[in-house]
Parts: C-alpha cells; structure tokens; sequence
C-alpha cells in the first residue's frame, strides 16, 4: 500500500472470531489494510518460556485464522443452502462477509518493531496497552524523525471453489432408528492442530472404536447415533454447516442433540462445559461417576474436583455451566436449527490464568509435542475428557426418557430475564419516557416454570411399558429447544434464531442471553434517535415474551 496501513493488536482479544470483527470495525473506519500481532499480554503466561522450553508463544509466531464475518452463514457463496455442485452461487462481490481490505498476521517481535516509532495520539485507557516495550501510540502515521516512512502489504490470496469432505458413521437405533445423536467435531488444523482439533479428532476416535467394541458384542443403541468428521472449520465451519443445511429437514424432525468434540484441552486445570440448560442434571449426574484426574482429588469424582476448582455464579453448590456462544461446529445445529447441544473439554484456571485461551493458538507451535510435555503428559485429562464426551452420547442415545430437565431451562430463563431488566435499570428515565416495560417477559417465564414443573412431574408417573406415552413425551422433550427458534432470526443475523442464547455480537465466542433484547440496548445513549432506539428494545422484549410462551405452550399436557 502507498500509506501506512492501520495495525490492530490481538490485545485484550483473542482466537479468529475477534480477528473478523476487528478487520470489519478497520474496514469501515476507512483502513487500507490490516496488520494483526498477538500482544505477549495475551499470549504469554508469566514465568513461563516461549516454545519450545515452554509453552508461550514465541516472538517469531503468527496466529492464523479466518476473517470472514459469516455470522452463521456457512459457505459466503451459497447463505443459507448446501454448496453442492447444482447450488447456485453468488459472485464474490455480493459473498456473505467477505472483507475488502488486504490482511496479514505477524509475530510480536516484528510488531514491536512498528509500534515502537508510531506517533500520534496516545492510548485512550490502558487496557489498549500490552507488554512491549512501547508507546503504543494509536497513530496516525509514525512518528516524527519516521514520518517519511511508508509500509507496504504485498498480499496474495486465492479465491477458488474447492470440494471438502465431511466423514459420516452411523449406528442406526435399535428402537428409535429416526432419532438421531450427534458426535461431531473437526479434523482440518491451521498447521499441525496439535491441540485444534487434533487433541479432540483423538478423542472421536477412540469413542468410536468403543461404541464399535460394543456393537460387535451385539448391542446397538435405543437411538441412532451419527459420528462426525467436519471438514473446512477453521474457514469458517464450512463442514458442518453445509452438511447441516443438506439435512436440515430431517435434522429438524429427528434431531435430539448434537455433541460438540474439538479440542479437549485449553489447559489442564478443570473441566469446562457450555451446553443448553436442558443438559445440565444430566452432565452433572455424569460428572459424578467419573473419577477426577486432578492431584489432590485421588478416589473423588470428577464433579466434586470440577464444583471445587471452579463453582458455578448463578446457582449454588453445583459447578459453573457456560452458555453456548459460537466459533465451532455446534453453531449451526443449535443457533440455526434449535437442537440441543453441548460441549466439554480440559480447560485453565480463567480467574488467574488472564492469558487469551492458550499461548501457542493457532501457530506453527501448536504441535503433539506441546500436548505431551506440557499439556497433559499422561493423556489423562483427555481419557477424562473421551468419559464425558462418549457418556453423554451414550445416555442421549440410550436412555428410554430422554435426560432432558426442562426445569433448569425455567431455572435458567427466569435468571436470564432478571440479567437483562437489571441491566435495563441503568436507563431508568428513558423506561419511564417511552414507557418500555418487561411486564409480559416476566409473566411468560413465570408461566414457563409453572408448566415446566407440571410436565416433569407428569414425566415421573410415566408407564415406562407404554412406547407411545414415553415417546410423546420425549418428543416434548426434543422439540423444546426448537421451540425457542425464530424463523427471521435476529436483527442483522438472520441465520442466528434462537431467541435465549446467540453468540455476542461483540464477543462471538460467549454466549449471550436474550441477544435480542441485549443487542437493542447495547451503547444505547449514543443512538441519535432515541424513540426509535427504544422501540427497538420494546419490540424485542414482546418477541421474547412471545416465544417463552409459545415454548410453554409445547410442554402442556396433549389432548
């Protein structure tokens, strides 16, 4: 480029999602181009060396990553539909999230480099300052005995349509043949994906190799069971999207849940598990027959090590459950299609370890070698990890009720709602201006928690003998989470539907609750139009209400 491209720290940000929204926020700021570095303030943990004496990030390493802003659109081309050979596609210029500007990764030795002569204005907070020995002046342009100085991108991409290839099996149902449960996770890696996805692909297959002991001992499970091997995720979750939207309708019909098994350690401090809240009696029953791998919790289980190393905030004497966000294969099957989903791998201590995700993410460092000397030498947390994984597809899959407790969704909605009114509390004049109430969200999860708590105690007088009353009543079960999709989607995301959980619009690795609401309210002050900002959030608020009732409604007792 003729003039200095913008630079754009990975600092206080991390892995490729934050990448799309920080080359999307230059672009539209006007940036010629975008430079992204990986701050060793997120990137490298204290006292501990680069790789590979260590498990840092060394300065030479580039993390990689996707830059497209799909927001669940799957292949740019084809939004919405499967990318086969008879698809109709769009032209690049009209392709789903497609950014316009040139950009490149680098190390954080040759940023400093860059930084240490840029001039301009000084960081507005501190928090946009990492541990380089620098100024971190924003720009623009470099300082004064380096204002002649110029920086050229030399960028050459390819854009090609390319086949990929996603790997089925399948264990048809023994009772249920047309339901089906979901074990999927990636296997294509920026570089060697010694941890992403490599450490979780291990852990796919050695679920498979022992359902596959089990059935040639004869047994087969109540429900199908479908093993997946994605292909083209780190593009974008391309695999698992476009096979999702081939099969759409009949995962619609017979979906019951969806597993998600990418990587299986981020750290090696404590289990990790985001999921719908319909999964939580079953993860933590699960939890409680696995024995702990951790030091110091020899002969106890893995949920009294998991409660103990990291308690959950929202309820009490049960470990931490997060929400479902984005930025893996589980995305399309539960923000798109309403399946229920989970996930579960080794992860650090997030109150200490303040590092983004870990160090070597996405770099030519990330090798067998880092899992094996530093990770997890025994491979123990990842035999942990294999437990928790493979026993949920097993009671998903083989259980004559399903394990799905639709009191913890009440449990769940009702805390979500007082989140977000709390949060709208800090605009206490305009609620009374434009007259915004959150009357009819409240009354609808009321009512949720009244139906929800009649349908499990009719759950519990079942006559397990009778095959069409236990199936009804699973069918509720099953469809609850598709209760809670909205056709149109979100505002501006229409292949984001469900109306409890979304992936942040500003964070699209975590979760967010009742996004619709919360997107609406988001830096509302500096909205010009006021009345028009606030009808918005009203107009959320009834949608909301709308759908927690007619999830209600699925739950009634039939007939």
């Amino acid at each position: 480029m003729g003039r200095s491209s913008e630079e754009i720290s990975y600092k206080g940000l991390s892995r490729d999602w934050r990448c799309t929204l920080q080359v999307k926020n230059a672009e539209l700021a006007g940036a010629k181009g975008v430079i992204l570095y990986s701050d060793p303030a997120d990137y490298c943990a204290s006292g501990t060396d680069p790789y590979p004496n260590g498990w840092n990030l060394p300065g030479g390493g580039a993390q990689r990553g996707n830059i497209l802003n799909l927001n669940g659109a799957g292949d740019p081309l084809t939004p919405g539909y499967p990318a086969k050979e008879y698809t109709y596609r769009l032209d690049k210029a009209s392709g789903v999230g497609l950014p316009k500007i040139p950009v490149h990764p680098i190390g954080y030795d040759d940023a400093e480099s860059l930084l240490r002569n840029m001039g301009g204005y000084a960081p507005p907070h501190s928090s946009w300052k990492g541990n380089l020995n620098v100024s971190y002046n924003v720009g623009p342009g470099f300082a004064a005995n380096y204002s002649t100085r110029k920086l050229k991108m030399h960028i050459h991409s390819n854009n090609e349509v390319r086949r990929i290839y996603n790997v089925i099996g399948i264990i048809r149902g023994a009772v249920e043949p047309d339901r089906y449960v979901i074990l999927g996770g990636h296997r294509d890696s920026w570089v060697f994906g010694g941890i992403d996805p490599q450490s979780g692909a291990a852990v796919v297959h050695e679920i498979v190799r022992s359902f596959g002991k089990l059935k040639r001992k004869g047994w087969r499970p109540r429900r199908t069971v479908i093993f997946a091997s994605w292909d083209a995720e780190e593009f974008g979750l391309f695999g698992s999207t476009e096979w999702a939207e081939e099969n759409a309708k009949l995962l619609q019909a017979r979906g019951v849940a969806y597993i998600n098994a990418d990587s299986s350690i981020e750290g090696n401090y404590t289990l990790r598990v985001d999921c719908t809240p319909l999964m939580y009696r079953l993860v933590y029953s699960l939890t409680k027959e696995i024995p702990s791998p951790d030091e110091g919790f020899e002969g106890k289980s893995l949920y009294e090590s998991w409660y103990r190393k990291n308690p959950s905030r929202e309820y009490k004497e049960v470990p931490r459950i997060n929400k479902l966000g984005s930025g893996n294969d589980f995305e399309v099957f539960f923000q798109r299609l309403g399946i229920a989903s989970g996930r579960a791998r080794y992860s650090k201590n997030w109150n200490v370890e303040k590092y983004s995700s870990y160090p070597v993410y996405h770099s030519v460092y990330e090798t067998y070698e880092i899992v094996e000397k530093f990770y997890d030498p025994t491979f123990k947390n990842h035999l942990t990890v294999a437990q928790v994984r493979g026993g949920l597809v097993f009671e998903l899959a083989n259980s004559a009720v399903l394990p799905f407790d639709c009191r913890d969704y009440a449990s769940a909605l009702s805390n979500y709602a007082h989140i977000i009114y709390n949060l709208s509390r800090n605009h206490e004049e305009e609620l009374a201006t434009y007259n915004v109430s959150f009357d009819a969200l409240f009354s609808a999860v009321q009512n949720f928690t009244e139906v929800a708590a009649s349908f499990h105690e009719r759950l519990q007088q079942i006559d397990s003998n009778n095959p069409l009353a236990v199936r009804s009543m699973n069918d509720q079960l099953m469809f609850l989470e598709r209760a809670f999709i909205d056709p149109l989607g979100l505002p501006g995301r229409p292949f984001y539907r469900h109306i409890i959980f979304a992936p942040s619009s500003h964070n699209k690795y975590a979760g967010e609750s009742f996004p619709g609401i919360y997107d609406a309210m988001f830096d509302i002050e500096s909205k010009v139009n006021q009345r028009e900002a606030w009808k918005e959030v009203k107009r959320q608020i009834s949608i909301a209400a709308f759908t927690v009732q007619a999830a209600a409604e699925t739950l009634k007792e039939v007939g």
